[in-house]
């Protein structure tokens, strides 16, 4: 990302919420001493035509056609770069709207504290995003970020990262892991699994992941799991974040 001038699209199918976050990022930019390119789109097929010139995408949830939820998915698949806020009114799709991608939520109608708020978190999650070395039992080091993690789980005497399109087996525990991961959303829902909220499609029974894993919660940890999720979610709602 190119943080001295901001590449910004805003996809929303109501034009007068396309006005009102044009005008709050441009106030925004302003206080700020920043610059931005700001495009917009009345679409989902409009967006995902024009995915080049993006790199922060301000996306309502419910549109006609291709909804933000659908043009969420697509980026994940093909343009992993962009990074999402969505803009809603309703609340009861949020779990749908979580993903690798998605740094944060605002809600209708749209205040400069909240896009203050949205483009904080992604400037601060851009140069700060947590990097972890890791070398697999081959012994070959890579690097990626803790967002590209889905889940953790023991294998024999190994543990499994599994991320997006691929997976490592490591030498550490997963008592190790979740020492590191704490603050980072990650929770222990098993002994043998520790699993990413952001990757999170739903949670009952069994914990479903964006690529459909299914984890059993084990009985010990079910209450502690449900409120460390309810707080993760709480927390990516606050303050319009």
């Amino acid at each position: 990302m190119n943080t001295e001038t901001l590449k910004i699209a805003i996809c929303d199918d109501e034009k007068i919420y396309r006005n009102q976050l044009i005008n709050v990022i441009r106030e925004y930019c302003k206080r700020h001493g920043r610059k931005a390119t700001i495009l917009e789109y009345a679409s989902g097929e409009e967006c995902l035509s024009d995915l080049d010139k993006m790199e922060i995408l301000f996306l309502d949830i419910d549109m006609e056609g291709l909804d933000g939820i659908e043009v969420k998915e697509m980026l994940e698949k093909f343009h992993e770069n962009v990074l999402i806020v969505f803009v809603t009114n309703y609340a009861d799709r949020i779990n749908e709207a979580f993903g690798m991608q998605v740094v944060s939520f605002i809600h209708k109608p749209i205040t400069l504290k909240a896009v203050t708020n949205a483009m904080d978190k992604i400037l601060n999650w851009y140069t700060k995003r947590n990097f972890i070395e890791v070398e697999g039992i081959d012994r070959k080091k890579e690097f990626f970020s803790t967002e590209q993690i889905y889940y953790i789980e023991a294998s024999n005497q190994y543990s499994k990262v599994k991320l997006r399109k691929e997976e490592y087996f490591m030498r550490k525990s997963l008592t190790a892991w979740e020492k590191e991961l704490k603050e980072e959303g990650f929770c222990r829902i098993h002994q043998s699994v520790i699993v990413n909220f952001a990757h999170v499609k739903e949670l009952g029974k069994k914990v479903i992941m964006d690529d459909n894993s299914a984890f059993t919660i084990s009985t010990r940890k079910r209450k502690s799991v449900e409120k460390a999720y309810g707080e993760y979610i709480k927390e990516m709602l606050s303050g319009n974040v």
